[in-house]
């Protein structure tokens, strides 16, 4: 892992937020399915190179709702939470009283900013992985947020994002360190707001309504589809660098990368290569950071979606190997049945115009070199 690697070459690794990648919860018998949380939780952060971790054992709609702190359970559950409909979605199960839904981004912002504190004037450089529980549902704002906007829950709740990251450049500032340190803030996927006609009553008219008009907000900017899709929504995400004296302040690159792409930049700041078998799908993103896209060289990036749909993106050609979105968004069409679906989004971001009979070649070319990529991972 990142984790792993960087705490070879003398780094300080925590990650505190969501972590949703398996945890091995003890179980009170074998005949018994109930999770006993007094017993050590196995498999964690603290297993993958993480010298500290505190965590919640998925999204924030999942139970159970605990945080577990270097694999123990920091209290015992004793509330049945029920489950809750959108915008506050949540499933029920056992919760413990010190997790407050609503609290929960603080609660782990003040983690980060202990993490930071404690660790900026140390010898060891340090590495902190912050994966936020929001704006994931369930769409919960803090009270101190709530009509911070004209958008409803969820538009107060990006607000509260915005001011949670700005929490932790101010922790960066205040330890002064931020002249030294990289910060990259992304996301996994896009949002699942849908885009809704103009006709349509939307989340501000009703808050119950998971989708805004367009004249409202558009959640996932011009893209097509949304969370969970093959279209540019489920995948095509900002990704914003900043590094005091390498990165320009307010420059852009259009360059497709890949979150991968972490791991091979981490490496080349820190002067080392990935242990032999690690992160073969990984290119360091330095010479962006640097305003020289022409000295990137990577492969093309495979999409997937939520039921199984590729795509293959190379320069300005994305081809979904399938005739769906294979997500959320209708029609969600099956995984490699034809016809296939070829755009250029050079010049069709929206991806509205299918042009694989104008450019077959292309077509082809991408075919063939997604299958190549897919058996090369599986080890065929």
């Amino acid at each position: 892992t990142v984790a792993s690697f960087l705490g070879s070459q003398g780094y300080h690794c925590g990650v505190v937020g969501k972590w949703h990648l398996g945890l091995g919860f003890a179980k009170k018998s074998e005949s018994n399915e109930d999770l006993d949380f007094s017993k050590p939780v196995n498999g964690g952060p603290n297993a993958l190179g993480f010298d500290e971790s505190y965590v919640i054992p998925a999204s924030l709609d999942f139970p159970p709702y605990v945080f577990v702190q270097n694999g123990a359970v920091t209290e015992q559950p004793s509330i049945d939470q029920p489950a809750v409909k959108f915008p506050a979605f949540v499933r029920a199960g056992p919760r413990s009283s010190d997790f407050v839904l609503e609290d929960c981004l603080d609660i782990l912002l003040k983690q980060a900013v202990s993490f930071i504190d404690a660790n900026a004037n140390q010898q060891k450089p340090f590495f902190l992985y912050f994966p936020l529980t929001a704006p994931h549902k369930p769409v919960l704002p803090h009270p101190r947020f709530r009509g911070k906007t004209e958008l409803g829950p969820y538009g107060d709740f990006v607000v509260q994002v915005d001011w949670t990251v700005g929490q932790v450049l101010k922790a960066l500032d205040d330890a002064d360190v931020a002249d030294e340190t990289l910060v990259v803030y992304s996301s996994d996927n896009g949002s699942f707001m849908y885009r809704l006609d103009e006709t349509e009553a939307d989340h501000v008219a009703d808050n119950t309504i998971q989708g805004f008009r367009d004249d409202h907000h558009t959640a996932n900017h011009i893209f097509r589809g949304t969370k969970a899709d093959i279209w540019e929504a489920g995948h095509h995400v900002p990704f914003l660098a900043r590094w005091p004296g390498r990165i320009k302040p307010g420059s852009q690159c259009d360059t497709t990368i890949c979150l991968t792409d972490f791991f091979a930049t981490a490496g080349e700041i820190v002067g080392a290569d990935p242990p032999d078998g690690a992160a073969p799908d990984s290119y360091s993103l330095l010479p962006l950071f640097d305003s020289n896209p022409d000295q990137h060289k990577r492969p093309p990036v495979i999409h997937h979606s939520a039921a199984g749909m590729f795509a293959i993106r190379d320069g300005e050609w994305k081809l979904v190997l399938g005739n769906g979105s294979g997500g959320r968004q209708l029609p969600r069409g099956k995984p490699f049945e034809r016809p296939f679906q070829l755009f250029n989004l050079a010049n069709d971001l929206r991806e509205q115009h299918e042009v694989l009979k104008q450019h077959p070649d292309i077509a082809a070319r991408l075919e063939q070199a997604c299958e190549a990529i897919r058996a090369g991972s599986s080890g065929e």
